[in-house]
């Protein structure tokens, strides 16, 4: 079975930008299901565990058409929601090398990519993410997909996930989405997305 991701920090870690109680129940109350469901509905079709659970959106035709949708479905929350928490930090630092030359190199400055998030976030209806994401030429987009699409399906790869399922940030911010994106910038673990930056390009 797909096994679930430990935090790198402690749930109170990203306090004031994301509560102890929302970041527990992020993680327990949401992550965790998603997982669960996507095992068991993979369990039932006596899936092998041999592939990486981001296999699963290109090989979707493998499966039962009865049970694609509850795969997609399940596998997007628990890819995404692995890489939302994977791109989370207590402790910021600058953006490391390569990863900064290319976004200012796409965006125009920082400031600019930063402003950008922001739109796609609210541009955004329902729920869903705003992803930073690496196309098949290895140029850098962002994405805002639905629910729990992922831009693996697009043979796309994901380097950044913003979360902004109510669940994420209601209980701390009420429907004030922009303010809670506004603070999560300044939590982004942008070694971790240099690190997924550069594994992309390297696989492009």
């Amino acid at each position: 079975m797909y096994q679930p991701i430990s935090l790198k920090y402690e749930f109170q870690d990203l306090e004031p930008v994301i509560s102890e109680q929302t970041m527990r129940r992020h993680y327990q109350d949401h992550y965790l299901r998603y997982l669960k469901k996507l095992n068991t509905v993979l369990q039932k079709n006596n899936f092998s565990y041999h592939y990486p659970i981001t296999s699963i959106f290109q090989n979707i035709d493998a499966f039962p058409l009865q049970d694609r949708d509850e795969i997609l479905y399940n596998a997007g929350g628990a890819v995404n929601h692995e890489m939302y928490f994977n791109s989370l930090t207590p402790n910021q630092k600058e953006i490391p090398e390569p990863l900064q030359n290319a976004l200012i190199q796409k965006f125009g400055s920082i400031e600019k990519f930063k402003s950008q998030i922001l739109n796609y976030a609210d541009g955004l209806a329902g729920s869903g993410y705003v992803f930073l994401a690496v196309n098949t030429i290895g140029e850098l987009l962002l994405m805002n997909l639905p629910n729990q699409d992922s831009p693996y399906s697009f043979f796309y790869t994901p380097i950044l996930a913003i979360d902004v399922w109510e669940h994420a940030y209601y209980v701390d911010y009420g429907n004030n989405r922009r303010t809670y994106i506004q603070g999560l910038l300044e939590k982004i673990n942008y070694d971790e997305v240099n690190k997924n930056y550069q594994q992309a390009i390297e696989k492009d």
